[in-house]
């Protein structure tokens, strides 16, 4: 069966003006793979083509496809082009050529009069249109906006016309592209839009046209241009409209951060003085692997591919989609533990579960045992993932419990006690060992306010700065149980580096008692903390690894990795053995909203030289990341590697901008609240949209949510506020800011920012300024992560004084 390879990027052929061709894509793709020879293709060459291997063959009476025709061993490989009427297809047939790059050895379609020189004058004359180009590109993508919001548009009368049979989960919605007049902010008393950031990009100190034609292959017009660009927005768009997609997204790439070298390694281009001098056919196709051109084309080599171009759907909605930076981080092979980091919408998440799927397809392809466990931070993203890898690979095996074989998808908390089931009473020795204690009932949780309790029994004796619980709660998880201290000797001699508050020998023994009538404590209800179950576990799979025993996991992969505390990076370590593609890690510290800060490397978790960074956001509108950036940009965040965070990420989305709405008092703000939501749900009666679940007013607190329900209820909108379960469809929702974490919404109302809604237990904080530095930090990111929910509007409202995270958005 001969190979097609299809465009998968934008063409501008007769499938955009006459989308009726699409339902003859299949069958003329099945014939063209199987019977290349029959009299009713008319694959015919094109006299006096500029390349000896294009093609066109028969679609319909009127269409033809344009296609090269590349030679191998065995069965041909057919490059499609594009669709077009049949005189308009010879024409372009005849003007076109496949050919590999000569700086970086990618394959690419070239139209002839786009393949100017190279040379010195050609730099000087791209960077005197560079200014042109950039007009051009935005008049393009506003053209691509307005196709966008015709198609929408039409959708919207289709969704109409089969309402009832259509599945709430169908009606998704796709992104609008559209750049819509902001009337909420008008509409709504007393509101405004957010003030407008669009800055230059950050290129790479020395940066030239040179360096990107030289160094990656990239064409001089689009390089010049894009360093000319003055604004972010204007590089978006030239990114939108690259004539070879993969050169705009490693623009892209290098203007948040990335290097020559990586951007190389990401989209698997060669040293120019790799590339053949004279291409051979197997060259074009070795060019077509890399995934420079997988950015541009995509190939059909099974059967399954064939049937779902045949089924008419667009590759979007049968294909996951990976940018090649992520397809490499998939793909990527490494000898230790790696971490990726990125904003929110980076697609974090979806990188992990195909390199879950990956690893996987790899162990059952070299006959090993498939042992994997993907984890997250808490139960419901748990959930979510354990569906996205059935859904990528319904063949990979789902594991249910630690020993079976295949792809375990669990919540580390779940997989601790497993173990401490497994251990059994074999557990009492490791208890000695890390909590000092011969204990074997440690399965029942003791819960957050022992240590209140615990206060109030031992404070007095405690200095007065030190009297908290929070101290005491980070303190214990922090510097004593990773460390398993067993005596005051030992707690006197440990280091406790980034904690933030001093200790002398009189302060650390006043300490120590309170840490040991906590265990105390603990042993008389037979129970254990989260964090103290988690150290026994991974104490427990040490010493049985020590005794011969193998580690659970070939590979653990960890998915919000920078909610994790000291105790489960243990664990991770312990679950898996140091190797290849051991521990994958995806974390982004602006979202940290529950632990303290740690450093992997304090925890036996070395990612030097394996740590990759992404950069674009494919959920949120620029206008609302650049709100969330305002928020984060006080701060200063550091990654788990200890290194300073960098928030430069980009999203090719436009939308209107932020609404701001401020109320003199909280019955105020309930009613604007009312008004808003009311505007909202006016437009998606208009426009089609029966997804009233898919707009969310977020809170800080349960107390506020369920205040907040009730009170829109009284100005008559109909809303359901959510705890732990699933989001229902029928009504706009509400719910805390720590539930929405890992969720998406069209509409995002950011309910109270205010003064007040800073929490009264940051008070608790006192004894450490940096503790209450670290704390503010938390907040911002919960903030940022509200805001970043918001797909394509976004509003925030308070009442009295604002917060002061909101300094620099609120004049």
């Amino acid at each position: 069966m001969a190979a097609i390879v299809w465009p998968s990027s934008k063409t501008k052929d007769a499938t955009t003006r006459d989308p009726s061709l699409r339902a003859k894509i299949g069958p003329f793709i099945t014939k063209l793979s199987t019977m290349s020879t029959s009299a009713g293709l008319h694959l015919e060459h094109i006299r006096g083509a500029a390349d000896r291997r294009v093609r066109t063959a028969r679609v319909t009476g009127s269409y033809r496809a344009v296609l090269f025709q590349i030679d191998t061993e065995g069965e041909p490989v057919y490059v499609i082009h594009g669709i077009w009427p049949h005189d308009e297809a010879n024409r372009i047939a005849e003007s076109i050529t496949v050919g590999v790059n000569p700086y970086n050895g990618a394959t690419e379609v070239t139209r002839i009069q786009d393949c100017v020189q190279q040379d010195a004058r050609a730099v000087e004359q791209a960077r005197r249109t560079a200014r042109a180009e950039l007009a051009a590109a935005r008049r393009e993508a506003d053209e691509l906006a307005r196709e966008t919001a015709r198609i929408q548009a039409a959708n919207v009368k289709t969704r109409r016309r089969n309402a009832r049979a259509r599945t709430a989960e169908a009606d998704g919605g796709a992104p609008v592209a559209t750049r819509p007049r902001n009337v909420t902010a008008s509409a709504v008393p007393g509101a405004v839009a957010a003030p407008r950031r669009d800055q230059a990009p950050t290129w790479p100190e020395g940066l030239t046209v040179e360096t990107l034609r030289d160094e990656l292959g990239i064409d001089v017009r689009l390089g010049a241009a894009a360093l000319a660009a003055a604004h972010e927005s204007q590089l978006l768009d030239l990114v939108a409209t690259a004539r070879v997609a993969w050169q705009g997204e490693a623009l892209l790439c290098l203007a948040t951060g990335g290097t020559i070298e990586s951007v190389r390694e990401d989209f698997e281009l060669l040293h120019p003085q790799d590339v053949a001098s004279d291409p051979t056919d197997a060259d074009l196709i070795a060019g077509l692997r890399t995934r420079a051109a997988r950015s541009t084309f995509t190939w059909l080599e099974t059967d399954d591919d064939l049937r779902r171009a045949i089924e008419g759907l667009t590759f979007d909605e049968w294909q996951v989609f990976l940018h090649p930076q992520q397809r490499a981080l998939v793909d990527r092979r490494t000898n230790g533990p790696m971490r990726i980091s990125g904003g929110a919408g980076t697609g974090k998440t979806v990188v992990t579960v195909h390199r879950a799927v990956a690893l996987a397809e790899r162990d059952i392809a070299a006959g090993e045992k498939t042992q994997i466990l993907l984890t997250t931070y808490t139960r419901n993203l748990a959930d979510d993932l354990r569906r996205q890898v059935s859904q990528l690979d319904p063949e990979i095996p789902i594991a249910d419990r630690i020993g079976e074989p295949g792809v375990l998808v669990s919540g580390l908390d779940k997989v601790a006690r497993a173990v401490l089931q497994r251990a059994g009473d074999s557990i009492a020795a490791t208890a000695e060992q890390v909590i000092g204690r011969h204990r074997t009932r440690i399965l029942s949780y003791s819960g957050d306010n022992l240590w209140q309790e615990v206060l109030t029994l031992v404070g007095g004796e405690l200095p007065e700065g030190l009297r908290s619980a929070d101290f005491l709660a980070s303190e214990y998880e922090l510097v004593i149980l990773p460390n398993h201290m067993t005596s005051l000797r030992q707690y006197l001699r440990v280091r406790r580096p980034g904690r933030g508050v001093a200790l002398d020998r009189r302060k650390r023994a006043a300490v120590w008692k309170a840490i040991e009538r906590y265990r105390d404590r603990n042993a008389d209800l037979d129970a254990a903390s989260f964090s103290e179950q988690l150290a026994l576990a991974a104490a427990w799979l040490d010493r049985q690894a020590a005794q011969g025993a193998d580690r659970l996991f070939r590979h653990v992969l960890v998915d919000e990795a920078q909610d994790l505390t000291p105790a489960h990076l243990l664990l991770l370590r312990a679950l898996v053995e140091d190797g290849p593609d051991d521990l994958f890690l995806a974390e982004d510290s602006h979202q940290r909203i529950y632990g303290k800060k740690i450093t992997l490397s304090h925890y036996k978790i070395h990612v030097r030289g394996r740590s990759r960074r992404l950069t674009r956001n494919y959920r949120t509108t620029r206008q609302n990341l650049n709100l969330a950036f305002e928020v984060l940009e006080p701060g200063a965040y550091e990654d788990m590697e200890g290194e300073a965070e960098e928030h430069r990420y980009v999203s090719p989305r436009s939308g209107p901008e932020p609404v701001i709405i401020h109320a003199r008092e909280r019955a105020d703000e309930l009613e604007k609240a009312s008004e808003l939501l009311r505007i909202w749900l006016k437009e998606d009666q208009e426009n089609g949209e029966s997804a009233p679940e898919t707009i969310a007013i977020l809170v800080r607190d349960r107390y506020q949510r369920d205040a907040v329900a009730a009170g829109l209820a009284q100005h008559g909108i109909d809303v359901r506020a959510v705890d732990r379960e699933a989001v229902r469809c029928g009504r706009p929702v509400v719910m805390t800011m720590h539930r929405a974490k890992g969720l998406e919404f069209r509409k995002v109302l950011l309910f109270d920012v205010s003064a007040t809604a800073i929490p009264r237990s940051l008070r608790d904080q006192q004894y450490s300024k940096a503790d209450r530095a670290d704390a503010m930090l938390r907040e911002r990111s919960l903030l940022y992560v509200a805001a970043t929910r918001a797909r394509d509007q976004l509003a925030i409202s308070w009442s009295g004084e604002a917060s002061p995270l909101l300094e620099g958005i609120v004049s």
